[in-house]
C-alpha cells in the first residue's frame, strides 16, 4: 500500500536562507510540525533509506528500508533493504565544493582506504532536473575552449604550470583528439599542477588570482560567456585565494532551464553552482572534493577518479521522453540502472469553465519495483487499491511494486515528481556511522 513518508532536511551552508528555500518550504507543507528558521540555510531534502537520512514511514514511524524487507517475498531474512537511489530536492544560494564521484570498484578501495571520509563501497552517479534557473559547471570543456582561456588568461597557464600546459598545446596542435589517451594525459599533468599549486604555491595562486580577476574587470573573456562572470565574482567572495576559482576556465558552465535535465555519471568533475534542482543520486555520500570547500580534501584521489573527458556541455542532457497511453507523464531515462525519474504534470484546460469538466482521472505507470513521489504544486485525489486520500504539496510516498495508482488534480496545475529503479538497492548494514 502506498506509505506516507516523514524525511530529512539537511541545513548545508550553501543552502538558501529560510522561506527563500524552496526545500524549506516545502518540507515545511509536508511536515507541518516543522517551524522554518528565518536565517536557517535549507539546502537539500532527502527522499531515500540511505543511513545518513533515512524515510520514516509516518504511521509506524518505522525505517522505510525495514518496510521494504517485511513486504519483500525473496527478502532472505534481512533486516532492511535499501533503495538503490536517493531523491532530493536541492536549494543552492552560491557555488558547491568542485568534486567527483567514483565508480563501484574505486568506491570500495577508497572505503577500505579510509572509511571515515568515504563510509561506503557504493558509486553515485547524479542527475539534476531544473525547477528554476539551475546552473553548474560540468565536465571539461572541449580542449579547443580551453587552449582558448590558456591564451587569453595566462594566470591559468602559470598555475597549471608553463611546461605542462605547452605539451597540452602540442598534443592537441598536432592532430591528437580530445578524447585520445595522449590529450587526456596531457589534461591530467596540467590538472595535476593546478590543484598541488593551492599547497605547493599558495602565494602563486593569490597572486594569479587577483591579477586574473583584473583581467575579467578590463573585459577580458577568451571562452567565457558573459554569464559566467558573476559565477567567479561568487567564487572569489566565498572562496578567496582558492584556487578553484580557475574552474569555470576548465570546465562547462552549464545554465539549465526549468524542465532541463543533466546527467553525469561516475569520474566526471562537476559543480553546483545556484538555483534549485530535483536530484537523483546513487544510495551513497561517497564525494571526493578538489577545491572550493571547508570539508576534507582529496587531491590524489580525485585526479586518480576522473575520466578527463573533454567535450560539449550538450553531452550531458538528458532528453525528455513522453510514455505511450500515459500523456501526463515525461520519462527522464539517463545511461544508468540506478534511477528513472518521471515529471507527473497535469493541467487543467483552460478553455473549459468548469473544473469539473475536466476531472478526469489521471493514471500512473505500474511498476514493478518500489517507487517515492514527492508533489511540488497543487492537490489532487490519489485511488489505490480500495483506497482514496487527498495528496498535495509537500507530501511524500513510498508506492510499492505493481502498485496501480488514479489521480484526479483539483487544482489548475498538479506536479510531482517519482524516482524509481529495478536494481537491488546497496547494502549499508556494515556501514560506518558518525
Amino acid at each position: 500500500m502506498m506509505q506516507r513518508l516523514d524525511c530529512h532536511v539537511k541545513n548545508y551552508a550553501w543552502g538558501k536562507d529560510g522561506n527563500e528555500s524552496e526545500v524549506a518550504q516545502l518540507f515545511a507543507a509536508g511536515h507541518p510540525q516543522h517551524q522554518v528558521g528565518p536565517k536557517t540555510p535549507y539546502a537539500e531534502l532527502w527522499m531515500g533509506t540511505h543511513p545518513d537520512g533515512p524515510a520514516r514511514v509516518r504511521d509506524s514511524s518505522e525505517n522505510l528500508s525495514k518496510l521494504i524487507a517485511k513486504n519483500n517475498s525473496e527478502n532472505n531474512n534481512k533486516q532492511e533493504i535499501h533503495l538503490p537511489f536517493i531523491m532530493k530536492i536541492m536549494s543552492i544560494k552560491h557555488t558547491l565544493s568542485l568534486q567527483v564521484h567514483p565508480t563501484k570498484e574505486q568506491a570500495a578501495y577508497l572505503h577500505n582506504q579510509d572509511p571515515i571520509n568515504y563510509p561506503d563501497r557504493h558509486h553515485k552517479p547524479e542527475l539534476a532536473y531544473a525547477l528554476t534557473k539551475f546552473e553548474l559547471l560540468c565536465g571539461f570543456r572541449p580542449a579547443k575552449q580551453i587552449l582558448q582561456n590558456l591564451q587569453a588568461f595566462p594566470e591559468l597557464r602559470k598555475v597549471m604550470g608553463e611546461q605542462e600546459t605547452e605539451e597540452f598545446e602540442k598534443v592537441i596542435k598536432n592532430g591528437h583528439p580530445q578524447e585520445s589517451k595522449q590529450a587526456k594525459a596531457a589534461l591530467r599533468k596540467c590538472f595535476k599542477k593546478m590543484l598541488y599549486s593551492q599547497i605547493n604555491s599558495p602565494t602563486l595562486v593569490t597572486e594569479q588570482l587577483k591579477s586574473f580577476y583584473n583581467r575579467l574587470e578590463s573585459g577580458i573573456r577568451g571562452a567565457l560567456i558573459e554569464e559566467t562572470i558573476p559565477v567567479l565574482e561568487s567564487m572569489r567572495k566565498h572562496f578567496p585565494g582558492d584556487v578553484g576559482c580557475f574552474s569555470p576556465l576548465y570546465l562547462n558552465h552549464m545554465i539549465l532551464q526549468p524542465g532541463e535535465c543533466c546527467f553525469y555519471a561516475a569520474e566526471e568533475l562537476h559543480a553546483y553552482l545556484s538555483g534549485e534542482c530535483v536530484e537523483c543520486v546513487g544510495c551513497s555520500n561517497n564525494t571526493i572534493r578538489a577545491a572550493l570547500t571547508p570539508k576534507f580534501i582529496d587531491r590524489e584521489a580525485l585526479i586518480n577518479v576522473l575520466n578527463y573527458r573533454m567535450t560539449d556541455p550538450e553531452f550531458y542532457l538528458v532528453p525528455p521522453q513522453k510514455l505511450t497511453n500515459y500523456p501526463n507523464v515525461t520519462e527522464y531515462a539517463p545511461d544508468c540502472k540506478d534511477f528513472t525519474l518521471h515529471e507527473i504534470q497535469i493541467l487543467k484546460s483552460q478553455e473549459s469553465e468548469s473544473l469539473a469538466a475536466n476531472d478526469v482521472p489521471t493514471m500512473l505507470p505500474s511498476l514493478k519495483c518500489g517507487s517515492i513521489m514527492v508533489i511540488v504544486e497543487g492537490e489532487a485525489r490519489a485511488k489505490y487499491l480500495l483506497n482514496q486520500k487527498i495528496i498535495k504539496r509537500g507530501d511524500i510516498f513510498y508506492i510499492p511494486p505493481r502498485q496501480s495508482i488514479q489521480i484526479t488534480s483539483n487544482s489548475n496545475q498538479f506536479l510531482a515528481y517519482r524516482t524509481f529503479s529495478y536494481e537491488i538497492g546497496p547494502n549499508h548494514s556494515f556501514r560506518r556511522l558518525g
